[in-house]
């Protein structure tokens, strides 16, 4: 059940479907961030968070693998233990979201040495011989990348290797619910050729890793919403993720501006694509309450299994 803050209570026409929220990383700066998040979740009536523990290959617990992020949350000695005690303890479910190949996005380079930008500079996504890491943020936003930053290459060992450390020290010190992979893809106009099996193979390396250590636990990925654009200019095929098992939810971004325009993209996936197995993803800001809840009634009828809301940042905003 979908209900905004604010929204009163939907119809029960619009109850058909479960929701999920992305709850984004400033929710563990502190005890009272979170304490805010959760209720918030908890207010929009779902059941499932996406909660962002990384963001640019940073961890907001204590890792040995990746780094503290630029500000570390205060308040707590490790804010994804405590964040999971209190989810669990309310029967919400945490799915550790991870920006997989999104290594750095601000102007300034990140203020730790440590950080993968300063200690494996040639680890970055390559074009024509040159780095997108010797890119300016001005260039990477006049080549049609703004709100984006600088990817690692998947196609490159030590970068999956890196990767697959961390997740499985997600997996293997946190009762996660499961791991959410965000970015887990090429920036756009930098996907090479055969740059779908990367990707592919990072994901399918992934999937193994987690079903050792932690059986049960769910693999899920944010990805574009089109199918073949995904594949084809990301390197994103998570059509055929989902066909092989690789992993066992995507959440597409549709993040359109009316339900009746949210539902066509839906209708315009492929058969193949197994609708039971997506959560359509949705910015609550591009819709009002009252289309949030004729968008639930839309999509229960495409038969996905949920529906995925963008972000508790903006549910904190809806009221």
């Amino acid at each position: 059940m979908v209900s905004l803050p604010g929204a009163g209570t939907t119809s029960a026409a619009a109850q058909d479907l479960p929701c999920a929220v992305w709850v984004v990383r400033n929710a563990l700066e502190s005890p009272v961030s979170w304490a805010r998040a959760l209720a918030a979740v908890e207010r929009a009536g779902c059941r499932r968070m996406y909660l962002q523990v990384s963001g640019r290959w940073d961890a907001l617990y204590p890792s040995h693998v990746f780094v503290p992020p630029v500000t570390p949350p205060r308040g707590w000695e490790d804010p994804l233990a405590g964040a999971l005690a209190a989810a669990h303890a309310r029967g919400i479910e945490v799915h550790a979201w991870v920006n997989a190949l999104l290594a750095w996005s601000a102007a300034d380079p990140p203020p730790d040495p440590h950080h993968v930008w300063h200690s494996h500079p040639e680890w970055f996504v390559t074009r024509a011989g040159g780095s997108m890491r010797e890119l300016t943020r001005g260039e990477l936003d006049r080549a049609g990348l703004v709100g984006e930053g600088w990817f690692l290459d998947p196609e490159l060992a030590p970068v999956r290797t890196e990767l697959r450390r961390f997740v499985l020290e997600l997996a293997t010190r946190y009762a996660v619910d499961g791991v959410h992979l965000d970015y887990i893809r090429y920036p756009s106009g930098w996907t090479p050729e055969g740059g779908a099996a990367h990707v592919t193979r990072l994901v399918s390396l992934i999937r193994t890793d987690l079903a050792e250590v932690r059986p049960g636990a769910a693999l899920s990925a944010a990805v574009m919403p089109v199918p073949a654009i995904a594949r084809d200019h990301f390197g994103q095929d998570w059509a055929t993720w989902l066909e092989l098992g690789l992993i066992d939810v995507v959440a597409p971004m549709v993040y359109r501006d009316s339900p009746g325009a949210i539902q066509a993209a839906v209708r315009d996936w492929p058969e193949a694509v197994s609708r039971e197995r997506v959560w359509v993803g949705v910015r609550i800001d591009r819709i009002g309450s009252g289309e949030l809840a004729e968008t639930d009634r839309r999509l229960a009828g495409e038969g996905v299994a949920g529906i995925a809301l963008f972000s508790h940042n903006l549910l904190l905003e809806a009221r």
